[in-house]
């Protein structure tokens, strides 16, 4: 299993991505968006982080 982190988490192909990740048994850990998406990215990974600063991404991933 891997973790991702998901940059443009409110855009139209994210959900897609989300289900693939999910579908291949990984985890997304982080999700990054200037718009709030916390539904989308809750339907399918609820203990994700969701993020709005770039800065705050980057902290949390090193």
């Amino acid at each position: 299993m891997k973790d991702f982190a998901l940059i443009g988490a409110a855009g139209y192909i994210a959900p897609r991505h989300m289900k693939a990740i999910k579908d291949t048994g990984n985890n997304l850990v982080a999700a990054l968006d200037k718009n709030d998406s916390v539904g989308i990215i809750d339907r399918y990974f609820p203990k994700a982080v969701f993020l709005q600063s770039l800065n705050d991404l980057i902290v949390m991933l090193i």
